[in-house]
Protein backbone atom coordinates (compact mmCIF):
# COMPACT_ATOMS: atom_id res chain seq x y z
CA UNK A 1 0.00 0.00 0.00
CA UNK A 2 1.64 3.82 -1.11
CA UNK A 3 2.27 5.97 1.53
CA UNK A 4 -0.49 8.71 0.10
CA UNK A 5 -3.23 6.12 -0.48
CA UNK A 6 -2.16 5.05 3.59
CA UNK A 7 -2.80 8.62 4.46
CA UNK A 8 -6.28 8.90 2.72
CA UNK A 9 -7.52 5.75 4.55
CA UNK A 10 -6.21 7.09 7.78
CA UNK A 11 -7.98 10.53 7.15
CA UNK A 12 -11.36 8.45 6.16
CA UNK A 13 -11.19 6.65 9.32
CA UNK A 14 -10.40 9.81 11.34
CA UNK A 15 -12.96 11.53 9.30
CA UNK A 16 -15.82 8.70 10.35
CA UNK A 17 -14.88 8.57 13.68
CA UNK A 18 -15.03 13.00 13.90
CA UNK A 19 -18.43 12.76 12.13
CA UNK A 20 -19.44 9.97 15.04
CA UNK A 21 -18.67 11.99 17.84
CA UNK A 22 -19.62 14.85 16.39
CA UNK A 23 -23.37 13.27 16.08
CA UNK A 24 -22.85 12.42 19.65
CA UNK A 25 -22.17 15.53 20.58
CA UNK A 26 -25.27 17.29 18.72
CA UNK A 27 -27.68 14.41 20.66
CA UNK A 28 -26.03 14.86 24.28
CA UNK A 29 -28.95 16.69 25.54
CA UNK A 30 -31.53 14.99 24.69
CA UNK A 31 -30.03 11.65 24.95
CA UNK A 32 -28.90 12.61 27.99
CA UNK A 33 -32.85 13.39 29.04
CA UNK A 34 -33.93 10.11 27.28
CA UNK A 35 -31.63 7.97 29.27
CA UNK A 36 -32.60 8.93 32.96
CA UNK A 37 -35.86 9.07 32.26
CA UNK A 38 -35.69 5.32 31.06
CA UNK A 39 -33.42 4.54 34.27
CA UNK A 40 -36.25 6.21 36.20
CA UNK A 41 -38.91 4.24 34.92
CA UNK A 42 -37.13 0.77 35.58
CA UNK A 43 -33.92 1.08 37.17
CA UNK A 44 -33.09 -2.59 36.87
CA UNK A 45 -29.80 -3.13 38.43
CA UNK A 46 -30.75 -1.75 41.54
CA UNK A 47 -32.25 -4.23 43.61
CA UNK A 48 -34.16 -3.23 46.76
CA UNK A 49 -33.35 0.28 45.57
CA UNK A 50 -36.31 -0.28 42.54
CA UNK A 51 -38.46 -0.23 46.03
CA UNK A 52 -36.76 3.57 47.11
CA UNK A 53 -37.35 4.77 43.04
CA UNK A 54 -41.10 3.49 42.74
CA UNK A 55 -43.99 3.20 44.54
CA UNK A 56 -43.54 -0.17 46.52
CA UNK A 57 -43.42 -0.23 50.93
CA UNK A 58 -40.10 -1.44 51.74
CA UNK A 59 -40.05 -5.25 51.98
CA UNK A 60 -43.36 -5.42 51.29
CA UNK A 61 -42.63 -7.37 47.75
CA UNK A 62 -39.62 -8.82 46.15
CA UNK A 63 -38.06 -6.59 43.81
CA UNK A 64 -38.83 -6.41 39.69
CA UNK A 65 -38.20 -4.41 36.47
CA UNK A 66 -41.32 -2.94 36.64
CA UNK A 67 -41.94 -2.06 40.42
CA UNK A 68 -40.74 1.73 39.63
CA UNK A 69 -43.83 2.24 38.01
CA UNK A 70 -46.25 -0.24 39.44
CA UNK A 71 -46.74 -0.48 42.89
CA UNK A 72 -47.25 -3.15 45.53
CA UNK A 73 -46.78 -6.71 44.85
CA UNK A 74 -47.63 -9.84 46.70
CA UNK A 75 -45.09 -11.75 48.94
CA UNK A 76 -43.59 -14.75 47.22
CA UNK A 77 -41.27 -15.55 50.33
CA UNK A 78 -40.94 -15.32 53.76
CA UNK A 79 -38.88 -11.81 55.20
CA UNK A 80 -38.87 -10.07 58.08
CA UNK A 81 -40.92 -7.66 58.58
CA UNK A 82 -39.42 -4.54 56.70
CA UNK A 83 -38.09 -1.51 58.84
CA UNK A 84 -39.15 2.31 57.30
CA UNK A 85 -35.82 3.80 57.04
CA UNK A 86 -33.35 2.49 54.59
CA UNK A 87 -29.87 3.50 53.19
CA UNK A 88 -28.77 2.40 50.04
CA UNK A 89 -25.67 2.26 47.44
CA UNK A 90 -25.43 0.52 43.90
CA UNK A 91 -22.70 0.16 41.31
CA UNK A 92 -23.29 -1.20 37.89
CA UNK A 93 -21.80 -1.38 34.70
CA UNK A 94 -23.45 -1.66 30.95
CA UNK A 95 -22.74 -1.97 27.47
CA UNK A 96 -24.60 -0.17 24.97
CA UNK A 97 -24.93 -0.48 21.39
CA UNK A 98 -26.61 3.20 20.89
CA UNK A 99 -24.95 5.31 23.14
CA UNK A 100 -26.74 8.48 21.86
CA UNK A 101 -29.79 6.62 21.32
CA UNK A 102 -29.68 7.97 17.64
CA UNK A 103 -31.30 5.80 14.38
CA UNK A 104 -28.19 6.28 12.12
CA UNK A 105 -24.40 6.20 12.52
CA UNK A 106 -24.90 4.48 15.65
CA UNK A 107 -21.85 4.15 17.95
CA UNK A 108 -21.41 1.69 21.14
CA UNK A 109 -19.40 2.36 24.30
CA UNK A 110 -19.37 1.43 27.56
CA UNK A 111 -20.90 3.00 31.02
CA UNK A 112 -20.94 3.11 34.33
CA UNK A 113 -23.57 4.24 36.96
CA UNK A 114 -23.13 4.83 40.53
CA UNK A 115 -25.80 5.41 43.06
CA UNK A 116 -26.18 6.65 46.40
CA UNK A 117 -29.72 7.24 48.75
CA UNK A 118 -31.98 7.22 51.57
CA UNK A 119 -35.45 6.30 51.90
CA UNK A 120 -38.32 6.66 54.88
CA UNK A 121 -41.21 4.43 54.25
CA UNK A 122 -43.93 4.73 57.15
CA UNK A 123 -46.96 2.31 57.37
CA UNK A 124 -49.96 4.52 57.66
CA UNK A 125 -52.53 1.63 58.11
CA UNK A 126 -52.12 -2.06 57.05
CA UNK A 127 -53.18 -1.30 53.09
CA UNK A 128 -51.81 2.32 53.58
CA UNK A 129 -47.97 3.00 53.16
CA UNK A 130 -46.10 6.24 52.06
CA UNK A 131 -42.49 6.69 50.52
CA UNK A 132 -39.94 9.66 50.57
CA UNK A 133 -36.67 9.02 48.73
CA UNK A 134 -33.81 11.36 47.69
CA UNK A 135 -31.30 9.83 45.30
CA UNK A 136 -28.43 10.84 43.34
CA UNK A 137 -26.90 9.16 40.43
CA UNK A 138 -23.35 9.83 38.30
CA UNK A 139 -23.41 8.23 34.73
CA UNK A 140 -19.96 8.05 33.31
CA UNK A 141 -19.21 6.80 29.41
CA UNK A 142 -16.08 4.86 28.68
CA UNK A 143 -15.38 6.70 25.09
CA UNK A 144 -18.18 9.51 24.81
CA UNK A 145 -17.62 11.92 27.77
CA UNK A 146 -19.98 14.25 26.35
CA UNK A 147 -23.01 11.93 26.99
CA UNK A 148 -21.95 12.08 31.08
CA UNK A 149 -23.92 13.44 33.40
CA UNK A 150 -25.73 13.54 37.26
CA UNK A 151 -29.10 13.00 37.68
CA UNK A 152 -30.63 13.83 41.47
CA UNK A 153 -34.17 12.40 42.23
CA UNK A 154 -36.52 13.47 45.02
CA UNK A 155 -39.76 11.78 45.79
CA UNK A 156 -42.95 11.17 47.22
CA UNK A 157 -45.49 8.20 47.02
CA UNK A 158 -48.47 6.60 48.16
CA UNK A 159 -50.07 3.21 47.86
CA UNK A 160 -53.14 2.13 48.89
CA UNK A 161 -54.36 -1.60 48.87
CA UNK A 162 -57.96 -2.35 47.47
CA UNK A 163 -58.74 -5.73 49.05
CA UNK A 164 -62.68 -5.41 47.89
CA UNK A 165 -61.15 -5.31 44.31
CA UNK A 166 -58.97 -8.41 44.35
CA UNK A 167 -55.80 -6.78 46.39
CA UNK A 168 -55.02 -4.32 43.75
CA UNK A 169 -52.65 -1.82 44.50
CA UNK A 170 -53.58 1.79 43.38
CA UNK A 171 -50.34 3.90 43.42
CA UNK A 172 -49.06 7.97 43.27
CA UNK A 173 -46.38 9.78 43.46
CA UNK A 174 -44.34 13.07 42.87
CA UNK A 175 -40.80 12.88 41.52
CA UNK A 176 -38.36 15.78 41.09
CA UNK A 177 -35.48 15.19 38.74
CA UNK A 178 -32.43 17.38 38.02
CA UNK A 179 -29.87 16.50 35.62
CA UNK A 180 -26.04 18.13 35.28
CA UNK A 181 -23.57 17.81 32.94
CA UNK A 182 -21.18 15.70 33.77
CA UNK A 183 -17.95 17.97 33.07
CA UNK A 184 -18.98 21.37 34.01
CA UNK A 185 -22.22 20.33 36.36
CA UNK A 186 -24.37 22.83 34.59
CA UNK A 187 -28.13 22.31 35.34
CA UNK A 188 -29.23 21.35 31.59
CA UNK A 189 -33.06 19.69 32.29
CA UNK A 190 -35.15 19.82 35.23
CA UNK A 191 -38.31 17.56 35.46
CA UNK A 192 -41.59 17.02 37.63
CA UNK A 193 -43.91 14.52 37.13
CA UNK A 194 -46.91 12.75 38.62
CA UNK A 195 -46.82 9.13 38.43
CA UNK A 196 -50.59 7.18 38.68
CA UNK A 197 -50.58 3.25 38.21
CA UNK A 198 -52.74 0.44 39.30
CA UNK A 199 -50.65 -2.90 39.98
CA UNK A 200 -51.84 -6.78 40.81
CA UNK A 201 -49.51 -9.87 41.64
CA UNK A 202 -51.01 -13.13 40.69
CA UNK A 203 -49.02 -15.88 42.56
CA UNK A 204 -48.62 -18.71 40.51
CA UNK A 205 -46.59 -21.20 43.28
CA UNK A 206 -44.96 -19.82 46.51
CA UNK A 207 -42.17 -18.47 44.59
CA UNK A 208 -43.30 -17.83 41.52
CA UNK A 209 -45.75 -14.78 40.11
CA UNK A 210 -47.44 -13.29 37.11
CA UNK A 211 -47.63 -9.10 37.81
CA UNK A 212 -49.35 -6.88 35.51
CA UNK A 213 -50.57 -3.39 36.09
CA UNK A 214 -51.46 0.06 33.82
CA UNK A 215 -50.05 3.60 34.50
CA UNK A 216 -49.87 6.80 33.47
CA UNK A 217 -46.98 9.98 34.00
CA UNK A 218 -47.55 13.32 33.52
CA UNK A 219 -44.67 15.57 32.96
CA UNK A 220 -43.51 19.13 33.49
CA UNK A 221 -40.22 20.08 32.68
CA UNK A 222 -37.51 22.29 31.58
CA UNK A 223 -36.77 22.65 28.61
CA UNK A 224 -39.99 21.34 27.33
CA UNK A 225 -38.82 19.14 24.44
CA UNK A 226 -37.02 16.21 26.10
CA UNK A 227 -39.88 15.96 28.54
CA UNK A 228 -42.78 13.49 27.92
CA UNK A 229 -46.13 11.92 29.58
CA UNK A 230 -45.84 8.51 29.66
CA UNK A 231 -48.73 5.72 29.11
CA UNK A 232 -48.11 2.39 30.12
CA UNK A 233 -48.38 -1.53 30.53
CA UNK A 234 -46.77 -3.45 32.36
CA UNK A 235 -46.48 -7.42 32.10
CA UNK A 236 -43.53 -9.40 33.87
CA UNK A 237 -42.96 -13.06 35.36
CA UNK A 238 -40.94 -13.30 38.70
CA UNK A 239 -39.37 -16.84 40.09
CA UNK A 240 -37.48 -17.30 42.84
CA UNK A 241 -35.35 -20.16 42.56
CA UNK A 242 -34.06 -20.27 45.63
CA UNK A 243 -33.71 -17.90 49.04
CA UNK A 244 -31.02 -15.96 47.67
CA UNK A 245 -31.69 -16.20 43.58
CA UNK A 246 -34.16 -14.66 42.01
CA UNK A 247 -34.99 -13.66 38.45
CA UNK A 248 -37.60 -11.56 36.62
CA UNK A 249 -38.63 -12.06 32.97
CA UNK A 250 -39.98 -8.30 31.80
CA UNK A 251 -42.63 -6.73 29.25
CA UNK A 252 -43.67 -2.97 28.87
CA UNK A 253 -44.92 -1.16 25.83
CA UNK A 254 -45.79 2.65 26.45
CA UNK A 255 -46.87 5.83 24.18
CA UNK A 256 -44.35 8.60 25.05
CA UNK A 257 -45.97 11.79 24.12
CA UNK A 258 -44.02 14.53 23.72
CA UNK A 259 -44.40 18.28 23.15
CA UNK A 260 -45.62 19.65 19.68
CA UNK A 261 -47.12 16.61 18.18
CA UNK A 262 -44.44 13.79 18.73
CA UNK A 263 -45.31 10.48 19.64
CA UNK A 264 -43.16 7.56 20.33
CA UNK A 265 -44.55 4.06 20.30
CA UNK A 266 -41.96 2.17 23.03
CA UNK A 267 -41.06 -1.46 23.96
CA UNK A 268 -39.04 -2.64 26.70
CA UNK A 269 -37.94 -6.38 27.30
CA UNK A 270 -35.93 -7.42 29.98
CA UNK A 271 -34.73 -10.50 31.69
CA UNK A 272 -33.18 -9.51 35.21
CA UNK A 273 -31.22 -11.66 38.02
CA UNK A 274 -30.74 -11.54 41.42
CA UNK A 275 -28.32 -12.87 43.84
CA UNK A 276 -28.37 -12.23 47.53
CA UNK A 277 -24.77 -12.68 49.01
CA UNK A 278 -26.40 -11.11 52.70
CA UNK A 279 -28.77 -9.47 53.85
CA UNK A 280 -27.33 -6.00 52.34
CA UNK A 281 -25.65 -7.09 49.48
CA UNK A 282 -26.53 -8.13 46.20
CA UNK A 283 -25.30 -8.96 42.90
CA UNK A 284 -27.56 -8.50 39.89
CA UNK A 285 -27.55 -8.80 35.96
CA UNK A 286 -29.82 -7.83 33.19
CA UNK A 287 -30.27 -8.04 29.33
CA UNK A 288 -32.18 -5.51 28.24
CA UNK A 289 -33.87 -4.50 24.33
CA UNK A 290 -35.39 -1.10 23.62
CA UNK A 291 -37.27 -0.20 20.64
CA UNK A 292 -38.65 3.21 20.12
CA UNK A 293 -41.11 4.24 16.51
CA UNK A 294 -41.75 7.43 16.07
CA UNK A 295 -44.25 9.56 14.14
CA UNK A 296 -40.96 11.59 13.63
CA UNK A 297 -38.61 8.87 12.02
CA UNK A 298 -35.37 10.61 13.04
CA UNK A 299 -36.41 9.83 16.55
CA UNK A 300 -36.66 6.31 16.13
CA UNK A 301 -34.24 4.07 17.74
CA UNK A 302 -32.94 0.60 19.05
CA UNK A 303 -30.77 -0.31 21.76
CA UNK A 304 -29.60 -3.02 23.53
CA UNK A 305 -28.33 -3.01 27.09
CA UNK A 306 -26.70 -5.86 29.31
CA UNK A 307 -25.01 -5.20 32.67
CA UNK A 308 -24.17 -6.17 35.98
CA UNK A 309 -24.67 -4.33 39.03
CA UNK A 310 -23.72 -4.40 43.24
CA UNK A 311 -25.92 -3.37 45.64
CA UNK A 312 -25.50 -2.33 49.36
CA UNK A 313 -28.96 -1.83 51.15
CA UNK A 314 -29.21 -0.86 55.32
CA UNK A 315 -32.29 -0.54 56.99
CA UNK A 316 -33.25 0.70 60.25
Amino acid sequence: MSPLFQRLALLAVLGIADSARAQVAASATSSRAEQAQQFNIAPLTQGVQVQQSGLIPAGMAPPSPGDADLGQQVLLKEREKASPFSSFASLSGFFTNNAALTNVNRVSDYFFVGEVGASYQPRISNDLVAEFTVREATFRYAHYGQLDFESLNAGCGLTYTSHTLGDVAFSARFNFNMLTDGTVHDVFFKNETLTLAAFRSFPIKRAQAFYAGISALFSWSQPVDPGRDEFGITAGYHVNWSRSFSTDLFYRPALFDYPHGRNDWNQTLTLALRWDLTRWLSVTGTLSEDFDNSNDHIYNYQVFNPGVGLIGTITF
